[in-house]
């Protein structure tokens, strides 16, 4: 697996003050962790997750035999359902721990590329890509016509990590 750079003190800070932000929405009335957990995930994660998103090296068989299909990046560590949980333990601990929410953001925001279809059926399958029916391909064993095309589309400007995959 890439090696994961530290995180810059500016990026943690801001990851701290979304973590507080998360947790304020939570706390309000009727409304549930799930709620304000879609607040990072939809919203402030955009600005976040390309400086600490980390691509594994695995592509589905399927995004590379068809690269120029609809394609995402599949959080496979499953972000939504843990951060949901974290929020959740946080609340009921009425504590703060902002650096597990760190943590956990540097674990889950790690990301394999797959098809529309193949993210959508690893959701309904609870992150088992056998029971999914997704197939993981090492990066180096994709042609290297498909590395470009993917690198370009999917990791460049999108992953923290995106040089250490560029085709030469």
């Amino acid at each position: 697996m890439p090696s994961r750079p530290s995180v810059n003190p500016q990026i943690e800070r801001q990851l701290v003050a979304a973590y507080k932000q998360v947790m304020w929405l939570a706390r309000q009335p009727d409304i549930r962790p799930s709620a304000a957990r879609a607040w990072y995930t939809h919203v402030a994660a955009g600005r976040l997750a390309r400086h600490i998103r980390m691509f594994t090296g695995k592509v589905s068989a399927r995004a590379a035999a068809h690269p120029d299909a609809t394609l995402r990046l599949e959080h496979f560590q499953r972000i939504q359902t843990k951060l949901t949980r974290l929020v959740t333990r946080h609340l009921k601990l009425r504590r703060s721990r902002p650096s597990e929410f760190l943590a956990l953001m540097l674990q889950c925001e790690r990301v394999h590329i797959v098809t529309f279809e193949e993210n959508y059926a690893a959701m309904r399958a609870d992150g088992d890509y056998r029971k999914a029916g997704i197939h993981l391909r090492a990066w180096g064993s994709i042609p290297l016509r498909t590395r470009k095309l993917l690198w370009g589309k999917m990791l460049r400007g999108r992953v923290a990590n995106a040089d250490q995959f560029a085709p030469k």
